[in-house]
């Protein structure tokens, strides 16, 4: 830009020692006001592999912004890091995020096994904290995600207590409930692969949508979440999740939640017939240091529908 601004007041006449050297400091100046783009600012993007038993080695993707404290976002069923992108530039402020694709969704692997329960995901992501080194971590999660931050919890507090610093859960379906009629549809037999084959995906996603996530969710955002669908492995991992998404143990894990004693920030939206506010009712009175917050005018998603909300939830509780 400065040698931009200087050159038609040189041009047409000759070059004198005075203006040369005037022209070398403009250089100079140039070159030591200008620097490189950060890349450290940007996502860090990578794949890991991981192995735990009784599963074939899988990687998992996952997208790092920020530094300081770790952060780690877990998405819910059918997502991907895709679902944070309203919430990740503030956290990473003062953070450092990361948000994973479990397995089978966004750009992890996708085997065509029926390891997809939530101890297979809840497994995976525990390998992932001890392969990253990831020690004081706050786990984020989304519905699906949010179940799986909980176990996840759980098995860490029995066997290494002090990796997980605190939680933060939204509309997580930490107990027994009526099934949605997506989950059910998923579980007859044959039916899911033939109407996610036929259907395409954008149809698909938009026909799962309540009437205020269809309010805050844009065709751009339709075609983020159905991409990763047009492979059929996505698909397995997808139904096959789905019907495995009540553990067999769930009893025995539900009686385990008063010994989560970490801190945690409970979200829910009043409108959320996905997930029943109940449920975010019942698991701030089982976790001893948890807090219940509701919102207003949202659905299963706030972190859609009410980001800014969230956010200010958030930097509360983590500031």
């Amino acid at each position: 830009m400065a040698l931009g601004l200087g050159m038609p007041t040189t041009m047409g006449r000759r070059f004198t020692g005075s203006t040369l050297v005037r022209l070398v400091c403009i250089i100079i100046c140039a070159g030591m006001l200008w620097t490189a783009p950060d890349a450290s600012a940007g996502p860090r993007r990578y794949m890991v592999a991981l192995s735990v038993p009784g599963q074939e080695q899988v990687a998992l993707y996952a997208e790092e912004y920020g530094k300081g404290r770790p952060l780690l976002l877990l998405h819910g069923l059918g997502a991907s890091t895709y679902t944070w992108r309203n919430l990740i530039p503030s956290l990473a402020q003062k953070h450092r995020v990361i948000a994973i694709d479990l397995k089978g969704f966004g750009r992890s692997q996708k085997p065509y096994n029926n390891a997809y329960s939530i101890h297979d995901h809840a497994a995976l992501v525990s390998a992932f904290i001890r392969k990253r080194g990831l020690r004081d971590v706050t786990l984020i999660g989304h519905s699906f995600g949010g179940a799986v931050a909980l176990m996840v919890t759980l098995e860490f507090n029995r066997k290494d207590p002090g990796r997980i610093r605190d939680l933060i859960l939204m509309s997580a379906p930490a107990y027994n409930q009526p099934s949605t009629e997506f989950v059910r549809f998923m579980q007859t037999p044959v039916l899911p692969y033939a109407a996610l084959t036929l259907i395409p995906p954008e149809l698909s996603i938009w026909l799962s949508l309540d009437a205020t996530e269809a309010q805050h969710i844009s065709m751009d955002d339709i075609s983020a979440y159905a991409e990763p669908f047009y492979d059929p492995a996505a698909r397995h991992a997808l139904i096959t999740t789905a019907r495995q998404i009540v553990p067999r143990d769930l009893k025995r894990l539900t009686a385990r939640y008063p010994t989560i004693k970490q801190r945690t920030l409970i979200i829910w939206c009043d409108g959320d017939t996905t997930v029943p506010l109940a449920t975010g009712k019942h698991l701030a009175k089982a976790l001893p240091n948890a807090k219940l917050q509701v919102l207003n005018g949202c659905s299963h998603a706030p972190q859609h529908d009410r980001p800014r909300a969230v956010w200010n939830l958030m930097r509360r509780f983590l500031y």
